[in-house]
């Protein structure tokens, strides 16, 4: 990456904008990024703050490559009441998430931004961005909230040949260490990954489970297996797929449905 290209991503960061650039900047055709993630433990060799390190990260590799996309700063905390028997699990109730995702596409709306992409990092936020987005789009039909709700399972189905175990998934497992090893390898100690564990649950059929339920490490799947080049497969995997959602997006002005016909 250049230092051009670097300094232009740099300015598709809201935090890191004055006002000035803002007014130059956006405009109704913007595609504001959002990132929600959690702090909870991953297991002994995880960072607490993997669900929003991550997703972050991806948000930056797209702004650099996409027109018109502004990233806002993440949000750490998530809905994560299944994980609170590990150790300094930092969780919000699932109706202030609902209220808080509300509060910002209304402000998105209130300041004529209409185009919406969430990048979410953790499973406990899916329940509450779904809810959140159809209450704001039932009274902004005009407004378009796309998001990529689970990374971790939909590398697993692009990339079948990637992963050695369960399709990478797990908490803390072959994926989400493998992610962590190619951005932020200093905040992984692989050698604390603890041994394999797949949880056996129905195949077809959801159980609501508390963590503690699943395994005593705060991870699952297989961490042992993950590595820095399996990461950077992902990384490209997702940021192929955002870039080209976006660009499609962009091709029918946001439209899609019936007003394509």
């Amino acid at each position: 990456m250049t230092k051009a290209t670097i300094g232009e991503s740099h300015k598709r960061f809201i935090e890191e904008m004055n006002a000035a650039e803002v007014r130059k900047t956006i405009n109704e055709k913007t595609v504001a990024i959002l990132v929600f993630g959690a702090c909870e433990n991953h297991g002994d060799h995880m960072p607490f703050g993997s669900d929003f390190i991550f997703p972050i990260e991806v948000a930056k590799r797209v702004a650099a490559k996409a027109n018109n996309v502004i990233v806002f700063p993440p949000i750490p905390y998530g809905v994560s009441l299944h994980h609170d028997q590990f150790q300094m699990t930092m969780s919000i109730k699932p109706e202030t998430l609902v209220g808080l995702i509300c509060d910002l596409l209304s402000s998105l709306v209130q300041n004529h931004v209409s185009r919406v992409l969430i990048i979410n990092g953790h499973d406990g936020n899916i329940g509450p961005i779904e809810i959140s987005a159809r209450l704001i789009k039932n009274k902004h039909p005009d407004m378009t909230i796309a998001c990529l709700e689970a990374w971790w399972v939909l590398v697993g189905q692009l990339k079948k040949d990637l992963f050695e175990v369960w399709s990478g998934l797990g908490h803390g497992g072959e994926a989400e260490t493998s992610a962590l090893l190619a951005i932020r390898p200093d905040l992984v100690n692989i050698e604390l990954a603890p041994r394999e564990i797949v949880p056996r649950l129905p195949e077809n059929i959801r159980i609501f489970w508390k963590f503690d339920e699943l395994t005593s490490t705060g991870a699952t799947g297989a961490p042992q297996k993950a590595n820095m080049k399996k990461g950077h497969e992902i990384l490209q995997t997702l940021e192929d797929v955002l870039l080209s959602f976006i660009k499609e997006m962009d091709s029918s002005d946001w439209k899609y449905g019936l007003y394509l016909k």
